[in-house]
This record gives structure tokens, sequence and C-alpha cells, in this order.
């Protein structure tokens, strides 16, 4: 009797136990109705919360909705949900930043901010992956650490991404007019500014950052004149300046592929509802075959075959454009590369040695008027040019074009803080990706700014965790001041206003240190040739 007596009380201290841990839950309120998170070491987590209805059925291929209300029940937002459809998230992909599911359904956002928040600074990242991979829901986003340790609130989103993200037909009413993604992204700034109080954030303080083509998209809303409505300042790391967006005449012809291997074709009267009628992975398939058909002989499409096309709508022009013709709202800009930005990409696209031969045919490819100017900054090497490839591609799409775009900015009256990021993993964070093992490729700065390589079982050395540190506070410092070096944290070193001096933060392993002129003699090269190959 004893025996049972004590059974009882343990299993009711067992269930005292777990009603502390349910007891974590937090229910906020917002305009849509009440939602269900999470607390865990001091931080609530929202995640998987609506902020558009499924563009699904009818509404592929439309603007992006706001979702119905879900009042009067309460909305689980205790999971991360599944990145929009995509090729290309292997087995053989590094394991921090493949989504484990995909749904057409996707227009989710995550929300993380400290217990006890108010009014805090706000910063939305937009994920890059060529607006055709990746996903807020991949490891490396996971931005827990992030919101503690910066005393921000942290909102990540998915988007739509190729051929669902982006397919342009025409102007009738039954076209698709293209740009969902961008629009995806903008209905997800609109819908924090109306609920981000709920979550103790400052809808007044938002800071916009994101990288690669989350970079791009930036600029594209720094253009509209809403942009000091949604956001305050933005942080763009390696936006591929040089890579262009399409002319409608261009994204036309890519869909005329698209619908001809989904046998949909444009002669139809309804090949729209042809199109609706496909599944996603169908849809993927095309997109994926259609890459081997870029719309023009521009080298670089190769390296975003499908993206935002300038529409004179949503997006007026090409962000590099509107940065020389002063076409942006002036806001603080924080911006920067990394050191071998283009070393994924060259190999990727080239898996075995490319030979002088092949290496002056992509020159040709890539700028035919100044071949020979080229062979002189970059005589290329016997026998194999990739690693040639990879410093061009670095200098020429990212580097050079960067420098030049932040002294536009400053000549038009715009704050601007300009890093370069140069340390490589100490693990083996590349997987299967074994030619960016001791590199520092695109994208490698990400887990440092989130502090997010536990994620997938890897750890910082403690240099990399002084690193990491450093980066959070210089990147939050930003959201609540628009000055890295001012806020809630005290940083190692003060990093310089990108003004005539040149003076750049090189962010790296064992400390950060102040370079000036980085690249100097290059990044002249490049500007005397221009960025329009």
């Amino acid at each position: 009797m004893d025996g049972y007596f004590s059974l009882a009380r343990l299993l009711l201290i067992l269930t005292l136990l777990v009603s502390v841990v349910t007891s974590d839950d937090v229910i906020v309120e917002t305009s849509y109705g009440k939602l269900r998170g999470t607390l865990t070491n001091g931080v609530n987590a929202f995640l998987g919360i609506p902020y558009a209805k499924p563009p699904i059925g009818k509404l592929r291929w439309q603007r992006p909705q706001p979702p119905l209300p879900w009042r009067p029940s309460i909305l689980n937002a205790t999971s991360l949900q599944p990145g929009c459809p995509q090729h290309g998230c292997l087995s053989t992909n590094p394991a921090m930043v493949c989504p484990k599911q995909f749904s057409e359904s996707c227009l989710f956002m995550n929300i993380w901010s400290p217990q006890n928040a108010t009014s805090l600074p706000v910063m939305v990242y937009i994920h890059g992956g060529n607006f055709v991979h990746l996903s807020a829901s991949s490891p490396i986003y996971q931005g827990a650490d992030f919101a503690r340790k910066g005393s921000v609130v942290l909102v990540t989103f998915d988007y739509r991404l190729g051929v669902l993200g982006f397919l342009y037909t025409g102007t009738a009413p039954e076209d698709a007019e293209g740009n969902y993604g961008i629009r995806d992204q903008r209905l997800a700034l609109t819908w924090v500014q109306q609920n981000i109080k709920y979550f103790g954030g400052d809808p007044t303080r938002v800071t916009l950052f994101g990288q690669s083509a989350g970079g791009q998209s930036i600029p594209i809303h720094m253009m509209s004149s809403d942009a000091r409505s949604l956001f305050r300042s933005v942080i763009i790391e390696s936006a591929p300046f040089d890579i262009p967006f399409k002319s409608p005449t261009e994204a036309l012809y890519l869909a005329g592929t698209i619908v001809a291997y989904l046998n949909c074709t444009d002669t139809q009267d309804d090949y729209m509802t042809c199109l609706r009628s496909k599944t996603a992975d169908e849809i993927a398939d095309a997109q994926l075959k259609s890459r081997a058909k870029p719309t023009s002989l521009k080298i670089l499409e190769f390296f975003e075959p499908l993206g935002p096309f300038v529409d004179g709508d949503i997006v007026p022009m090409e962000p590099i454009a509107a940065i020389y013709k002063n076409k942006l709202q002036i806001m603080p800009v924080m911006i920067g590369t990394v050191s071998e930005e283009a070393r994924i990409f060259v190999y990727e696209a080239w898996g075995k040695p490319v030979s002088f031969e092949e290496y002056v045919a992509v020159l040709f490819a890539t700028y035919p008027r100044h071949v020979s100017d080229m062979l002189a900054q970059y005589p290329g090497t016997v026998p194999d040019n990739r690693d040639e490839l990879t410093s061009l591609g670095t200098d020429f799409i990212f580097t050079c074009a960067t420098r030049n775009m932040s002294r536009v900015l400053v000549q038009h009256m715009t704050p601007v803080h300009v890093y370069v990021f140069d340390h490589a993993f100490s693990f083996p964070g590349w997987g299967n990706f074994t030619y960016c093992e001791g590199h520092v490729c695109h994208g490698e700065e990400i887990a440092f700014v989130f502090h997010s390589a536990d994620r997938s079982g890897f750890n910082f050395t403690p240099d990399e965790e002084t690193l990491s540190a450093s980066m959070i506070a210089y990147w939050t410092n930003f959201a609540y001041t628009g000055d890295p070096n001012t806020g809630l944290h005290k940083v190692p070193l003060a990093w310089p206003k990108y003004d005539d001096s040149y003076r750049e933060m090189l962010l790296k392993t064992p400390q950060n240190s102040i370079t000036t002129n980085y690249l100097k003699d290059t990044c002249d090269f490049w500007d005397t040739l221009g960025y329009s190959a």
C-alpha cells in the first residue's frame, strides 16, 4: 500500500512538472486572432504564423492576400512550417541550409522576441537562395540566440520562389503578372507593421536585412514611396548587384519555355487553367529543365535564371540603376560581402577543371569588348582556371560592385557602413560542397550573424564565438540607432563610416580590424570597365 501511495506521489509530481513545462506556452492577441507560442531560455518563439492566404488553387499566380482571421480559436504557432517548393535541396547539400519539408502553402513567418519585450527594435530578415532555393525554416536562420543576445525582435518569413513566385506570361487580366515573391515580401512587411507591437516590437524601428537574393530584394523595397513607413534602416549582405533582372521580353521568353515543358502551349485559350492544374513537383521539374535555355547570351543569367523582372510597378527599375539615379529612400545602410563569394557558384557550374580555352570563352561571354583587359587583370592558369574565375566573379559581381554602390550612396548623403567577412568555418559545415572547406564561400557569414551553427550539430571555437558575438552586437546596435557602434551593446572595435577615407570593417578571427580601400587596384579596374556587361 505504501508503494502504491509512493507511486501516486511520483505520478503527481511528474504531472506537475509537465504542467510547468506546458505553462511556458505564451499567448498573444493579433489583429487576426490569438497565437500560441513557446517560451524557452528567455525567448518567446512564434513559428509558422500565416501572413497570407495559402497561394494555392485559384490563388496560384495571384497577388498575396491577407489571411482570414482565425478567432475565436487559438492558432498554434509552435513549429516551423514547410518551405516553398524548390529543387536542389538534397541530402548532399549542407545540412544548415535545407528545410525539412516543402509545400505550396508556404507563406508563413517566424517571430522571436525576448521575454517581457516592450517596444524593442525589430529586425526583418529576407532569406537568399537565387530566388529559387532555401527557406526561413532552414536551420541556419533559427533566431532564438540572435533575439536573446541582441535584445531585438526578429522576424523571418518565406516567400514564393522560382516559377511559382516569378512567372510572367503577359499583361492580360488572366495572365500571371510575375514578381509574386516580391509582393509576398511587401505583404510580410505590412503584416509586421500591423502586428509586431503584440510581440514587444516597435513598428517605427524596423530594420530590413537580407543576404544574396534577400539583399537584392532590399533596394526594390527602398524604391517604394512606402518604404519609410515599413522600415527605417537596411543591412544588405552579399547582394550580387551585377546580376541583371530580366526585361519583360526576357521574362516572357522564359515563360514560353516553361509553358512548353508543361504541355500548356501559349496558343491555348486557357493556358493558365492548364498551368494551375499542374502539381508543384511538375512545375519544379519544368523550372529545372528551363535553366538549360537562357533567355539571352548573358552568362550571369546562369547564376540567377529565375527571379524578379523590371515591370515598372513593384520593380520599377534595376537596383543598380536606382542607386545611380538616386531613386532609393535615404536611410542608414550597412552593406558588405564575403571574401570568396563566387567560389560556390563557379565550382557548382564547373565540376571539372576549366582549361585556358574554356576560360577565355567565358570572358568573351561575360565582357566581349574587354577580353584583353580582363586577361591582363586575370591572366589565367594551366591546367585549371576555376580559382581565377572565382576571383573574377567575386570582384565583378560582388566586392567591387558593392564598393561602387556604396560610394554612390555616400554621394547621395546616405550613411553607409561597409564590411568584408573573411573567416572560413572551423567545422565541416559545407557537407559535400568540399570545395568550400577552408574557404570563405557565399553565405558563410550567416551562421555567425544568427549564432546558429549548433542547429546543425556544429560548434564554434572560442574565436568564432567572439566573432559571432561582435557581429550580433554590430547588427543589433544598427537596429537600435542606425549606427553599428552605438546602441545597447558595447563593441570591441569602432566601425568607421564609409566616407572619403573608404574604411571597411574586416570581420575575421582572431579579431576584427579596419582595412582601407579593400582591393583598391582591382576595384578601380572594374570601375573603369563599368558594371553593365
